[in-house]
Order: C-alpha cells, then sequence, then structure tokens
C-alpha cells in the first residue's frame, strides 16, 4: 500500500473509501489539469508582488503557490513549488517582471510541493539565502526524503496500476466512478512527477528562526514569522505591512484545507492572529487571491465545530469510528465544494478525516508531538 503521506507532496486520498456519493444526474468530471503541473497563473497581488496560482489541488499531485515579492535593491520568494520545470518557468518570468536579484526565499513548511524548486533559484541566483522554521528544516531532512525518490513514485505507479486493473479495493468493494477517475489521474501524474525527480536537488533551508525576523528589501520591510503550530509544526507567514498583503502558506487553502498531520487547537490559535493583522489581501498555499478575511474566518469556524464536537464525543466515550461517523459539517462542505464530487472527494479525504482523528487524539492526549 502507498504510504499515506496526506498532502505533504501530494494530496492523496488512494486507498481511502470517502464515502461520498456521486451524483447519477451528470457526469464526473476529470480531474484539472491531470498531467500538466505547468498550467499557473500569474497574477499582480499588489505593488510589485506577484504571484503564481498552482493548478486547484483536488488532483492526486499538487503543487503550492510561489509569490515574489520585489523592493528596491532585491526580491523575496515565498516558496519555490514542487517541479523544476516549472520553478525555471517562474524564474523567467521573475526576471521580465524585474530586474533586481532574488536575495532571500522562504520556505512556508516542510512539504515538498512548497520547496522542491530551491535548487533552481540557487542556480540562478547564487547569493539567494533560503530561510525557513526550525521544523521545516528537520522535517524536510527527514520526513520529506522518503516522498522525493523515484523509488517512491514508482511504488505508487505499481499500486495504482494494480487497483485499476483489479477495479476494485483491497477489501473487495468496487471502485467508484471518482475513484476510476482519480486513480486514473493519479497515473499521469506520477509519471510526470517521477520524470521530475531525476532533476530534483533537495535543498535545505539554510536559516533557520524560531519566531519571526524582519528582511529589508531597500525601502519595503517583509515581516516573516510563526503564528504557531496549524498546518504543521512550524507553519511560517510573511507579511508586508505597507502592502497590507499576507502570504500564508497552507495555514489557508482552499476550497478546503488539508488536514493530514496538522494540530487543530493550535491551528485555531493561528488564524485568529493572522485574522488581526492589517491586511487587505491573502494569497493561500493552494487557491486563489483573497481580498478579505471571509474564507480564513470560515475555517477558523470549521475547525473550531470539529474540535467541539471531537470533545464531546471523547467525553461520552465514543470511539474514533463512532466519533468520525457522528461528525456534522455539512453546511461547511456544501459552502466549499458546491456539488463538485471532485472537491467532496477531497474534503472527506484530505481534510475531514485526518483533522477529525487529529482533534480526537488531541482531546484524549492534549498537544500532539508528531505530523503523522
Amino acid at each position: 500500500m502507498i504510504p499515506d503521506l496526506g498532502h505533504a507532496c501530494f494530496a492523496l486520498v488512494l486507498a481511502l473509501n470517502t464515502g461520498v456519493a456521486v451524483s447519477a444526474g451528470g457526469p464526473v468530471r476529470t480531474a484539472p489539469s491531470a498531467a500538466d503541473p505547468a498550467a499557473y497563473q500569474q497574477v499582480k497581488v499588489a505593488e510589485g508582488i506577484q504571484a503564481f496560482l498552482s493548478p486547484e489541488g483536488v488532483t492526486p499531485i499538487v503543487s503550492g503557490n510561489s509569490v515574489v515579492i520585489v523592493g528596491e535593491d532585491g526580491a523575496l520568494v515565498v516558496d519555490t513549488g514542487q517541479f523544476p520545470s516549472v520553478t525555471r518557468q517562474h524564474i523567467a518570468a521573475i526576471r521580465r517582471f524585474t530586474s533586481k536579484p532574488v536575495r532571500y526565499i522562504v520556505n512556508t513548511h516542510w512539504h515538498p510541493d512548497h520547496w522542491l524548486g530551491n535548487a533552481e533559484y540557487l542556480k540562478a541566483f547564487p547569493g539567494v539565502v533560503i530561510l525557513g522554521t526550525a521544523n521545516t528544516r528537520q522535517m524536510a531532512d527527514t520526513k520529506a526524503r522518503q516522498f522525493i525518490t523515484t523509488g517512491y513514485a514508482d511504488s505508487a505507479l505499481a499500486y495504482v496500476k494494480g487497483l485499476l486493473a483489479e477495479g476494485k479495493h483491497e477489501d473487495g468493494s468496487p471502485l467508484s466512478p471518482i475513484e476510476l477517475g482519480y486513480y486514473t489521474c493519479a497515473l499521469q501524474q506520477f509519471e510526470v512527477y517521477r520524470a521530475e525527480l531525476l532533476a530534483v536537488e533537495p535543498i535545505l533551508p539554510q536559516v533557520t528562526f524560531k519566531d519571526g525576523l524582519t528582511l529589508h528589501l531597500g525601502g519595503l520591510d517583509v515581516q516573516v514569522f510563526c503564528p504557531g503550530r496549524g498546518n504543521t509544526g512550524g507553519d511560517a507567514v510573511v507579511y508586508v505591512p505597507s502592502r497590507k498583503t499576507l502570504v500564508t502558506g497552507d495555514l489557508v487553502v482552499a476550497p478546503f484545507p488539508y488536514g493530514s498531520g496538522s494540530f487543530i487547537g493550535e491551528w485555531i490559535q493561528a488564524l485568529k492572529r493572522l485574522a488581526a493583522l492589517d491586511v487587505d489581501t491573502l494569497v493561500p498555499g493552494h487557491g486563489p487571491v483573497m481580498q478579505d478575511r471571509v474564507y480564513l474566518n470560515q475555517v477558523v469556524d470549521l475547525l473550531s465545530s470539529i474540535q467541539g464536537q471531537v470533545r464531546q464525543a471523547v467525553d461520552q466515550g465514543l470511539t474514533l469510528k463512532a466519533t468520525q461517523q457522528a461528525i456534522q459539517v455539512d453546511g461547511y462542505r456544501k459552502a466549499m465544494c458546491g456539488d463538485d464530487p471532485w472537491r467532496l472527494f477531497g474534503f472527506m479525504g484530505n481534510f475531514l478525516r485526518p483533522a477529525v482523528e487529529r482533534a480526537y487524539r488531541e482531546a484524549k492526549a492534549g498537544p500532539l508531538q508528531d505530523e503523522n
């Protein structure tokens, strides 16, 4: 079986029966841009700030958004993507956007789709300094490494091919139409990912910090800080006060959060700290640029609802399985996913199930110390 990586390298719902019903009233759409990681959008976020927005992450392999912030004497890049070929396209676009050198890179967290492009920036800008939290460096150097090898891609391809050949899960239940589409997409994406891994040189953050620091790009000050554990044990965000712009990494992800390895209670508090900032524009780790706090607050409410319901279930002595079945978040799921079967599939497998499991463990044992 493929290891359950969650969203560190790709949004893995493999071998997971989500129980999402697909309407028979319309066709099941195929995953968008299944084998085209270069299908990103470049958009202006604010004066001197551009974002490279990756395709929607409701496919087996995803890549995080990347942002470039340009000051008078240099630029800073937030996250460098997962595919070296795409990172090189970003670098070419940056050079068209500005003649200033990239002086800093901030890796917001350890999931490979946010830092595997680091080496390409070092080649293009030899003096660049790569920053991240201590947790980001440690986890990138340990847990992430097993998922950035061709051997891992080969095992994933073999698993998916066997699953599709059988047409059923290991327990004998048949694959649903949405699962067949998802695993077919996985075959395409893993072939692309494997080819990209041949050119990957893992470069970790060179400078680590605990709480935060301010970088001065000529007349532009950029604050980099960790608001607390949330999506991972060391999430960093980048805030440009004079532009009222916040780049969140995967503390905020749309159309729905990612729940694997998260710290539910602390995540809520981290997001509340972000909501208190003077911000007009927010760039999430995945998803579109946002001009308000509506979605951020919706995620806070969703996580708070899960935390409260789980605590009540634990107080009643319910098992994890019974708790999973008892959780009610239909309103949030509808608001985030609508009737889109791919989003519903991802919401259940990549967010709700792992988030409830993490909240259940927190309710029983207190703050967690792992990111499994």
